[in-house]
């Protein structure tokens, strides 16, 4: 069956690369003679999974995050070196501890012609402020006293000091978005999105793609390649097969047993580094028996790391080693290791109650490699006695069990994009943060509660160094999730594209793309 499928991936790519029509012609003449060189002016780029919503409020997603990217702006971005940049701010005082001023951009467009005012920013703001999606991001804002100044002036107010408050205003979901497009849109704002990006949507057909064009008006670098279409295929497989037989330019994330094949490929490039991501297998701490520690303890023992990470992994990246990113500042080195041990973890799960072993069920959606994981671990708890049924769930189906709490165990990962310790721990860790704010295990500890707030109202980086390094060993003892692997962002792309790069918090520069 797996054979049939990456013949008929192989058949309908080349089928593609010889229909579809996305090429413009240029006066430059080829070689010297008078046929005029032919340019593609689309680019076509494949994901696992189709976007969950296009309201940057709506979902923290990966996939629509990529999307979304492209079609909105941050007050603030990041430089290629991971420091804070202007963006639709093109300057900003720090007043004090507590108040920020923000001196906008004149002259912005958003895709549907209305200018960009510190009212979108303020409106933006109360959206923010009653997503589920952006509590960890948004940290101490103080919505109620943060104000427009004049029409390219915004002054925004914090209850109490966050040190890494800049790095956060540039994830997605603090994205600006137009008050009357987003008011007019209604229910349906997630399949209208209006920003003020290089990129303006165009269309979305539901599993398949979304459709983005070139903003003409765009206020900073004007995008170098017109039509951007993103498509969701789910097997990686047929991903890479597509990028090597042109059916498609780029693919996001690749099978590390295919990486050997694409790296002497010349028609491809492969991209790879160090990501800020994390791959675990979550438990849901506030159901039994995971809401006992040591039947989590007796799990993690009784999981083969190594074999999972030379295996399902291909020895990519390298083995977790902490609740967080080795890239990620004040990531904790000092932690031992999870010990393996079959016997020591039968007895554990004795001693927590179960001396006759449990069942239970491992949900994935329908990524590769957390499928194969989970069939790993699935044959390795076999042997102290835990039954393992694995459940796969289409990814919108999935995230959605996720963050309600009605899964028991499942795969899944999380990136600190903001490249700070209080995306990746107190998002993840903190009781506040429970479902949608980011802890997807429900874990509660009142200690790490405590030192993540520490970590996120100091200025001192001395102190917040500290309170992570002492919160990482609390979760690393406690295991709200069997920490797996810390991943290297592996993408590939036609070698005829030019000005390929990534940004600090992963996201493609597209619009310095080009063929």
């Amino acid at each position: 069956m797996k054979m049939f499928k990456n013949v008929l991936a192989v058949m309908l790519a080349i089928a593609m690369v010889l229909t579809v029509g996305c090429s413009a012609k240029t006066n430059a003449p080829d070689s010297g003679t008078d046929t005029p060189k032919e340019v593609k002016d689309t680019i076509i780029i494949a994901q696992g999974a189709d976007a969950k919503s296009l309201d940057p409020y709506g979902t923290t997603d990966s996939p629509a995050g990529r999307v979304a990217s492209c079609i909105f702006d941050t007050l603030v971005t990041r430089d290629d070196e991971g420091n804070v940049a202007p963006g639709l701010a093109e300057s900003w005082e720090i007043v004090d501890d507590t108040t920020y001023i923000f001196h906008l951009r004149k002259g912005v467009k958003f895709h549907n012609g209305e200018e960009f005012k510190a009212s979108d920013v303020a409106f933006s703001f109360s959206q923010i402020a009653q997503s589920p999606h952006a509590e960890s991001i948004r940290a101490t804002i103080d919505f109620e006293k943060s104000k427009v100044i004049d029409d390219y002036t915004f002054e925004m107010k914090m209850t109490e000091p966050f040190g890494p408050i800049l790095n956060h205003l540039g994830h997605v979901v603090m994205s600006i978005v137009n008050e009357k497009a987003y008011t007019e849109a209604g229910d349906k704002v997630g399949q209208n999105p209006v920003g003020t990006g290089p990129y303006k949507f165009v269309s979305w057909t539901t599993g398949d793609r979304i459709d983005l064009v070139a903003n003409e008006d765009y206020w900073g670098n004007k995008p170098k390649i017109k039509n951007v279409v993103f498509r969701s295929i789910p097997e990686i497989a047929s991903r890479s097969i597509e990028v090597e037989t042109g059916g498609i330019d780029v693919s996001i994330d690749v099978q590390a047993s295919e990486l050997s094949r694409l790296e002497s490929n010349k028609d491809v490039k492969v991209f790879r580094r160090q990501a800020s991501r994390i791959n675990f297998l979550c438990f849901n701490c506030k159901k039994a028996p995971f809401d006992n520690v040591k039947v989590r303890q007796a799990i993690n023992m009784a999981i083969n790391k190594d074999a999972i990470f030379n295996v399902v992994y291909q020895g990519v990246g390298s083995i977790a080693s902490a609740p967080m990113s080795s890239v990620v500042w004040s990531f904790n080195d000092k932690l031992a290791p999870h010990e393996y041990n079959v016997e020591k973890a039968k007895a554990l799960l004795a001693e927590a109650g179960y001396p006759n072993g449990l069942e239970i069920t491992i949900s994935c959606d329908q990524n590769q490699e957390r499928l194969d994981t989970a069939e790993m671990a699935q044959a390795q708890l076999a042997e102290i006695g835990v039954k393992v049924n694995i459940e796969t769930l289409e990814r919108g189906a999935f995230i959605d069990k996720v963050i309600g709490g009605n899964l028991e165990m499942f795969g899944l990962g999380w990136t600190s994009d903001t490249g700070d310790p209080d995306y990746s721990l107190y998002a993840s860790f903190h009781s506040s943060m429970h479902g949608a704010g980011g802890n997807m295990s429900f874990y509660t500890n009142k200690k790490v509660d405590e030192l993540l707030q520490l970590g996120r109202s100091s200025t001192d980086p001395e102190v917040r160094k500290n309170a992570y390094f002492e919160a990482q060993e609390i979760v690393w003892e406690e295991v709200p999730c069997v920490f797996l692997q810390c991943p290297e962002e592996v993408i590939v792309y036609n070698a005829n594209i030019q000005g390929f790069g990534v940004y600090d918090d992963g996201q493609l520069k597209i619009e310095d793309f080009y063929f």
